[in-house]
């Protein structure tokens, strides 16, 4: 494969995208909710109704394992889906007496996290790598498993 081809760029574009987005959303929100855990938890919104403390728990848990697990590109599309859904909670319910113009973070993470649910991880993530192997039978590389003779 030429190292200037679309697929090398594209593969690159999900690259940036997966680390710009995983690791903020990691060590500036998910880090940043746990570990002021306790004094947000009274003041967190509850739009699904199940407890300011599970609300916060799971979003803590979707932006901080979410974010990580974007970063190196494991379990990409299952990540964003849940970052999509706190992302989505967040614009459209969370946030929703606040502008546009303070919602743009949240806006902007949101429309990151649909494309790589959409997109997938590209080849540079560790599911590539998962895959691989798994396809071949879990070696680690080489031609596939002989065939049984007749």
């Amino acid at each position: 494969m030429a190292p200037f081809s679309r697929e090398n760029f594209a593969n690159l574009g999900l690259l940036s995208l997966r680390l710009g987005v995983g690791l903020n959303m990691a060590c500036l929100h998910g880090m940043e909710r746990a570990r002021h855990y306790s004094n947000r938890v009274s003041s967190f919104p509850d739009p699904l109704h199940m407890g300011h403390r599970y609300s916060l728990l799971l979003a803590v848990a979707a932006e901080l394992v979410g974010g990580i697990l974007i970063t190196i590109g494991l379990a990409g599309r299952v990540a964003a889906l849940l970052l999509t859904f706190s992302l989505g909670m967040a614009v459209f319910t969370g946030e929703a007496g606040a502008s546009w113009r303070q919602r743009e973070v949240a806006t902007l993470y949101l429309a990151a996290t649909l494309a790589i649910l959409m997109l997938g991880c590209g080849r540079w993530a560790l599911d590539a790598v998962v895959w691989n192997r798994f396809r071949k039978g879990g070696k680690g590389g080489g031609s596939a498993p002989p065939k049984p003779k007749r």
